[in-house]
């Protein structure tokens, strides 16, 4: 049965997701000017100025993200049918990509990766592929749905967006020699937190299915199709 427990984590998810994006974006904007006003957030990572300052705002507001996540990922199995099977498994992948990549740490400032540093990497590589692969996939499973017209167009230019990012910060990394990487992963995390926050829109839309069955006063089951 839905409880009104359930209902009310429901209408309250998606401005809770939201929420949550502000947060993260705000953190990921302003809290390298707090961490050491001489270090560019242009050309160093938003992980650079985390390991920086642990237990801060970034790594706060990033479990934070993966928590909401995994929370908008059970409500949404309830309510889309869309989102069960790959993309489900998509979304808790992002979900706990989040949350590890915001307990373990990378190495500030150094080339020299610690094995720490190599489960951040990864752990963040998951969850930032993860997203607009999922995004994607349910904008095709949705684009039949007259309703979902809209969220299916800010998924699909959202997850192309991220999937683009993806690649110039890959770029960025490798050849480019670092090159501006503070900004192409700042633009990458702008996109992908928009997607998920169309996603929780879309989910906070949807009305909560049912599972009560009707009953008498007396408690017991109606019994449809006997003969008087």
């Amino acid at each position: 049965m839905i409880t009104p427990e359930r209902h009310a984590l429901g209408r309250l998810l998606g401005p809770a997701v939201w929420g949550a994006v502000v947060l993260a974006v705000n953190a990921a904007l302003w809290s390298p000017l707090d961490t050491d006003p001489q270090l560019s957030p242009l050309s160093l990572t938003v992980s650079d100025f985390a390991a920086l300052d642990r237990g801060g705002p970034i790594e706060t507001t990033m479990a934070l993200l993966g928590v909401m996540s995994l929370l908008l990922l059970v409500v949404a199995r309830g309510r889309v049918r869309a989102v069960r099977g790959l993309p489900s498994l998509l979304l808790a992948v992002w979900g706990f990509g989040l949350l590890l990549a915001a307990v373990v740490p990378t190495d500030p400032l150094t080339t020299e990766l610690s094995t720490s540093a190599y489960v951040h990497r990864y752990a963040s590589v998951a969850a930032f592929g993860a997203l607009p692969a999922a995004g994607l996939l349910l904008a095709r499973r949705l684009r039949s749905d007259p309703r979902a017209a809209g969220t299916v167009r800010w998924l699909r230019v959202l997850a192309w967006a991220a999937i683009l990012g993806a690649a110039l910060m890959a770029y960025s990394a490798g050849p480019g020699g670092r090159e501006l990487i503070g900004l192409v992963e700042r633009l990458l995390l702008g996109s992908e937190v928009a997607l998920l926050g169309v996603l929780g829109r879309f989910i906070h839309q949807q009305p909560a299915a049912s599972t009560s069955m009707p009953r008498h006063r007396t408690g017991r089951i109606p019994v449809t199709g006997a003969k008087s």
